[in-house]
């Protein structure tokens, strides 16, 4: 995720809280009570400031989106204060010292807290979870949103019984208040706001521990526990590696994964309790396929590097999501081996590179870069300066810098003042390459690799030989695959030199061969021949749903004769319990002739249609437009769907929703008809589709 520059606004008004101008009141510890309310979609609470009085201000700023307070009280006696949209405005105290602010407030928060799944016919899919870097926990609770403000929060939640709360911190007490259960957690280290996060929902919790005492939980919804072993696989060990590497102890009292329905991202590294998307819950098929190692690593790894010492601005993100990448290769190099993290970094220097090509190559130190050059050239950056200076002068001046830093802010100046430190070395040239450049050292990204991975330097001669116009014919590629059996290796040699290679060896390496290089040929592969068929036919049980998948769909084309018995193999194995097959497996019936009579083909189809609703996730919901869109099948109820998907929350979805309802007006620019299907939904709450009508 890309934190933003502050707006030249909040500069101008806000009071400096850089290291080098101090504040002049400086918030120290906050005690949070609140009470979520689905039904409204708001969140009544209170908020219990200590702050140390430095100067003499005029007035204490909070940032505090849509809400009404009811109380503001200075140091136990009402308080002078004012608002705007986004702020609280109280008058301070002239007395130096400590103090203590009482807000009382309701917010009515239009992002930062989610309610999914209150208002639909589902049961047990509902919850309620926050989502705070981008300046969101502002939108629940008055804070200085501010990454230089560490606070020690503390925070206690109410809520209707049959619920699990996760919060930030030790869970001390869970009591009945009233008709509520109260849920307090305990923090005991300051952390930045943007950090702050609750989650609500039909829980249960795998417990483990760590090498060296500290707690931990891997949630996951009722009723899947088959998935929470396959889910969490490694966690124990990611953590005891991660806590060797870095060479500094886990900073905070426990550790805490939740997977939320509709996230904004694939996780985020909230202070000791990381929220992930519900995508990554697997089983053993689905663990081959996309499982939560990685982000489970990065968002651990952030526990230290964004966490314990935070950046003081965007200018600066390197040290989250550079560090966090780097460590989360690393932690997987470990468990899963070098070779798989250098196949990684070489397909992401392609990528970083094809930036350059395309010209829009981008600084690390650039705010507004992407995620590819914060995450991935990030990593990059860590690799060539460990490189650099040395394994062991990397690791100490890793260590230096978190212990001088320590639940405050620091600078890429400040991280690189204590490397050069440690191993006597001036990383001038490396700051001008790594940081300051737009463009990707390709050259020393590939020596790396060359000096790292025999399998990827004997794939990149044998690029440079195609480059360089020698013969690199069936032979010489199926005697460089004998030379490695690294699944990653062939599965790149056989994409990039398919046309050369014969059937009788694809077909041979493909029935041997393993997840990596089966998928490399599907990918490869335009059409089906005759003798691909019966290797393909054995994939539909492969342990892959995304093999299944590709191989289904590939068969029904390929071979209309069989496609009823696929259709039953497919429906017999396991395969529907995952929702991106089951998808494919009701259109493709529909349209197999002689599977079911009309009534059940209209089963199927209707079945596929109700996937669009918002008691989905977003990613079945957008498979689902896109399939219906393909063979002409959108109802005016999946119209509706799609009208309601153009506000949805996370801008993947978002964007998706707008672009094909754009296509759609331009298919059909029937003012009466789509006017006629927005009148559930008003206009302050939709402009966009509303602005998108009228220019019809």
């Amino acid at each position: 995720m890309t934190v933003k520059v502050l707006p030249l606004f909040f500069i101008l008004i806000l009071p400096l809280r850089s290291s080098g101008q101090p504040a002049e009141y400086d918030f120290l510890h906050a005690l949070i009570r609140i009470a979520p309310d689905p039904e409204t979609g708001s969140v009544g609470g209170t908020v219990r400031y200590q702050f140390q009085n430095t100067g003499s201000p005029d007035s204490l700023y909070l940032d505090a989106h849509n809400m009404e307070f009811s109380s503001v009280e200075l140091d136990g006696k009402p308080a002078a204060f004012s608002t705007t949209s986004s702020r609280l405005i109280v008058k301070a105290p002239h007395k130096a010292g400590k103090h203590e602010l009482y807000i009382a407030y309701r917010a009515t928060p239009r992002q930062g807290v989610y309610f999914l799944g209150w208002k639909d016919s589902l049961q047990g899919n509902e919850q309620i979870w926050t989502q705070g870097q981008g300046k969101g926990s502002s939108h629940w609770v008055p804070v200085v949103d501010q990454m230089e403000e560490k606070v020690e929060f503390d925070i206690t939640v109410l809520f209707e019984p049959g619920y699990q709360v996760i919060a930030n911190g030790l869970l001390i007490e869970n009591s009945r208040e009233g008709a509520s259960n109260r849920w307090v957690f305990d923090m005991d280290r300051p952390m930045s706001s943007y950090l702050l996060a609750f989650a609500i929902g039909q829980f249960d919790a795998l417990s483990l521990e760590s090498g060296s005492g500290v707690p931990l939980k891997g949630y996951y919804p009722s009723g899947e526990i088959e998935k929470a072993p396959w889910t969490y696989r490694y966690t124990a060990e990611l953590f005891d590696f991660l806590e060797t590497e870095i060479g500094i102890p886990y900073p905070w009292g426990d550790y805490k994964q939740v997977p939320v329905r509709d996230f904004l991202y694939a996780g985020m590294e909230n202070t000791g309790a990381t929220f992930f998307s519900d995508q990554y819950l697997v089983d053993s098929i689905g663990f081959n396929d996309a499982n939560y190692i990685n982000v489970n690593a990065h968002e651990l790894a952030h526990q230290w590097f964004g966490n314990m010492v935070t950046e003081t601005s965007a200018s600066e993100h390197w040290l989250h999501e550079g560090f966090a990448t780097f460590y989360a290769y690393q932690a997987e190099s470990y468990l899963l081996g070098a070779d798989l993290i250098c196949w990684k970094l070489y397909d992401t220097a392609r990528a970083l590179e094809d930036m350059d090509v395309s010209g829009k190559g981008e600084s690390l130190l650039d705010p507004g870069a992407g995620s590819l050059t914060f995450y991935e050239k990030g990593a990059w950056a860590l690799y060539l300066l460990r490189e650099e200076v040395g394994k062991s002068d990397f690791k100490e001046g890793v260590k230096k810098f978190l212990l001088e830093h320590s639940y405050s802010n620091a600078t890429v100046t400040d991280f690189l003042q204590i490397v050069e430190n440690v191993s006597g070395k001036s990383l001038e040239a490396f700051y001008k390459t790594w940081l300051e450049a737009r463009d990707f050292p390709m050259d020393l990204a590939m020596a790396y690799l060359r000096g790292s991975s025999e399998p990827v330097n004997r794939y990149l001669k044998l690029r440079e030989a195609r480059k360089e116009g020698l013969a690199v014919d069936a032979v010489a590629v199926e005697s460089a695959w004998k030379e490695y059996a690294s699944p990653q290796y062939r599965a790149h040699v056989l994409k990039t030199f398919r046309p050369v290679l014969t059937p009788a060896f694809l077909e041979g390496v493909c029935r041997e061969g393993t997840l990596p290089v089966q998928k490399a040929f599907l990918e490869s592969t335009e059409t089906l021949e005759d003798w691909m068929i019966p290797m393909v036919e054995a994939w539909l049980d492969a342990p892959s749903y995304d093999l299944r998948e590709a191989s289904l769909f590939r068969l029904w084309v390929a071979s209309p004769g069989s496609r009823k018995s696929y259709l039953d193999q497919v429906s017999k194995n396991g395969s529907l319990t995952q929702m991106r097959l089951r998808q494919l497996w009701w259109l493709l019936a529909v349209f197999t002739e002689g599977y079911g009579d009309r009534q059940m083909k209209q089963v199927y189809l209707n079945n596929l249609q109700r996937t669009t609703a918002s008691s989905y996730s977003w990613e079945v919901r957008e498979n689902a437009f896109s399939m219906l869109r393909e063979v002409g099948a959108l109802s005016e109820v999946n119209l509706r769907d799609l009208m309601q998907a153009t506000e949805h929350h996370t801008w993947q979805f978002k964007r998706f929703a707008r672009r094909l309802l754009e296509a759609l007006m331009e298919e059909r620019p029937d003012p009466k008809m789509w006017n006629g299907l927005s009148k559930d939904f008003p206009r302050e709450e939709y402009p966009y589709l509303h602005d998108k009508i009228k220019a019809l």
